[in-house]
């Protein structure tokens, strides 16, 4: 049996009971923590882990946007289900604008429990993603402080385009361009011979058999002079699609 611990925000002590009923099931357990007014239900949310909040829409001292706005302050990742038996449907679909997860009302409570395990299955592919997400960011960042300390020059191209999508420092000393004079810009801008495939047919060959190759090109710096370079090249996943590496062996 699930297990769920749920905060709930109510001054009437008969709907506390009537939703400690609704609540009885035999799939999911349920841990009610019952506070009574708003002072109490911002020390519960800041002291103790709730996997699930109840807020009644209508109480002395807050409404269900204020409920909402405490819940996203303290604790945003925690859904949050507007319980109400007086308001109107439009003010009801307003708390989803404001945050909620669902709203149900008090005449309909065999709703509740369905309602619940929406809102917790919601939350935990929300978590998984904000969780993917994190890592992504951390790996991206891992990957350009080294992209950027790589002593070879090196960029990352956009094999649909031939745009550069970044290039590390290494550029200035090679081709006497900074770098921000070429993200954006084709690969074009660096081949002596525009109209020469790049990488060569190889070289190209081997990067879609192998998922890497490597050549020999001669490539034209920012003051014109021309030189022929090594280079590696490989496709890496970046962003939401793939991109080549290539790194200019100098």
């Amino acid at each position: 049996m699930k297990k769920i611990s749920v905060l709930y925000l109510e001054d009437d002590e008969l709907d506390v009971e009537l939703i400690r009923e609704a609540l009885k099931g035999d799939e999911i357990k349920i841990n009610l923590f019952h506070v009574q007014n708003k002072n109490d239900f911002r020390i519960a949310l800041k002291t103790m882990k709730f996997d699930l909040i109840l807020a009644d829409f209508n109480l002395p001292d807050i409404d269900g946007y204020g409920v909402l706005y405490i819940a996203r302050e303290i604790n945003p990742d925690i859904p949050t289900i507007i319980l109400s038996g007086t308001i109107n449907e439009e003010i009801a679909i307003d708390t989803l604008k404001y945050g909620a997860v669902d709203y149900i009302f008090k005449s309909k409570l065999e709703k509740l429990i369905p309602a619940i395990e929406t809102a917790l299955e919601k939350a935990e592919e929300n978590k998984k993603k904000r969780r993917y997400e994190k890592e992504l960011i951390i790996s991206e960042t891992k990957f350009r402080t080294i992209f950027h300390q790589i002593t070879e020059t090196v960029f990352i191209i956009d094999p649909y385009t031939a745009k550069i999508a970044e290039a590390n420092e290494g550029v200035e000393e090679t081709f006497g361009y900074h770098r921000s004079e070429l993200i954006g810009k084709k690969i074009d801008i660096l081949l002596a011979d525009p109209n020469k495939s790049f990488p060569e047919p190889e070289a190209l060959e081997q990067l879609y058999l192998l998922d890497k190759g490597a050549g020999e090109f001669v490539f034209k710096e920012k003051s014109g002079e021309q030189k022929k370079y090594k280079y590696k090249i490989k496709i890496i996943p970046w962003e939401d699609a793939k991109a080549w590496l290539l790194i200019i062996l100098t």
